[in-house]
């Protein structure tokens, strides 16, 4: 009789025991890991060490899986302590690569980024989703001229477009800055080497915001190192990818030019004045619970402090997977400190922060 609780706690759950493709995807799983209905997987053929602490893991994926523009990203699931967890990763290989590749650094404290670069080993098969994102580059309108400004990881994106003009033969010019903390924790420094080396249209730029060493630029972005590397830059498109400072820093200097940003931002790296008034219940309608938040942190994380782990994906507002449907009450988004009203609303729970008593159709 254990499974009657079970059936009304998380009915959900227990209708998909029942689902044929669930039986059929367990049975290939069994007989191949890379082999599923629908599902894109892929299977670990390579690790390599980037810099200090990036990795680079090669992928062989299965035919489920439709490939991506240069400078997209991917939704990378794992399963953790049998948790499945998703974040997004930008693909850093080029899309005529036989194996793709992701590049994870690793972030303080991050559950995914540090299981992909401490325990993830060949051999291993991760769920992927398909690619997206608008940072990408049109191969028939390249313009003469191009500036890259990357900081940290957002120089993944970026290799991979760089690595896509050489093999298209790109005539123009293009320069690339990018910032590191030290010499150690450059990405793709032998890569980008080999780039410049081969490529004439290509000049790098490294920059150690805080550790100078011999032969490297040192410091942040200013009008000397501007006008001294690109003193023909408002005639430069710019794709700009990287951390919040660098990019409020780098727009100061673009505002005559045509630029194309991504900036991953998560929701526990804005900074706010929020003080919570004290907990808020929260009723979660399909799952038949009832719940306490603080309203301290993002619905999401409460959530998942809680044991109660919703679909996520990128966790910075991006990729929708968190969307669900706000039957009653109010939530105020993190990013922008706006307050729905209390009536129906798809809300992002990775953005939402609940303000008063809430029902979720979850």
């Amino acid at each position: 009789m254990k499974v009657l609780p079970f059936i009304y706690n998380s009915p959900k759950e227990y209708w998909n025991y029942f689902q044929p493709t669930n039986w059929l995807e367990f049975v290939l799983g069994e007989i191949n890991p890379l082999y599923s209905v629908s599902t894109a997987k892929a299977k670990v053929i390579a690790i390599h060490s980037e810099s200090a602490d990036a990795k680079t893991i090669v992928l062989q994926t299965n035919r489920h899986w439709k490939g991506f523009q240069a400078g997209q990203h991917v939704p990378v699931t794992v399963e953790i302590a049998g948790r499945r967890v998703t974040r997004y990763y930008s693909l850093s290989s080029s899309p005529s690569a036989k194996n793709p590749t992701i590049t994870v650094k690793r972030q303080k404290g991050g559950l995914v980024s540090n299981f992909l670069n401490d325990r993830l080993k060949v051999g291993d098969v991760i769920e992927l989703g398909q690619a997206s994102g608008e940072f990408t580059i049109d191969p028939s309108a390249l313009p003469d001229k191009l500036l890259f400004i990357a900081g940290g990881s957002g120089i993944t994106p970026i290799h991979s477009i760089i690595k896509t003009l050489a093999e298209s033969n790109y005539k123009g010019q293009a320069k690339l800055l990018y910032f590191s903390r030290f010499k150690e924790d450059i990405i793709f420094f032998q890569s980008f080497a080999k780039l410049e080396t081969g490529n004439s249209w290509l000049e790098v730029k490294h920059v150690l915001t805080d550790v100078p060493s011999p032969g490297y630029e040192s410091g942040f972005l200013t009008t000397e190192l501007m006008d001294k590397f690109v003193p023909d830059l408002k005639e430069r498109l710019v794709y700009l990818c990287g951390p919040a400072p660098l990019q409020t820093s780098a727009k100061e200097f673009l505002k005559d030019n045509q630029v194309i940003s991504e900036l991953f931002l998560l929701p526990t790296q804005i900074q706010t004045n929020y003080q919570s008034s004290g907990p808020v219940e929260v009723v979660l309608l399909q799952s038949h619970k009832t719940v306490l938040l603080k309203g301290e942190k993002s619905i999401l994380e409460e959530l998942e402090d809680q044991g109660i782990y919703p679909p996520s994906g990128c966790r910075m507002g991006i990729c929708h997977t968190c969307t669900c449907r706000k039957t009653s009450g109010s939530v105020t988004n993190i990013k922008d400190e706006t307050m729905s009203d209390s009536g129906e609303g798809n809300i992002q729970l990775c953005l939402s922060r609940v303000d008063e008593k809430l029902e979720l159709d979850f």
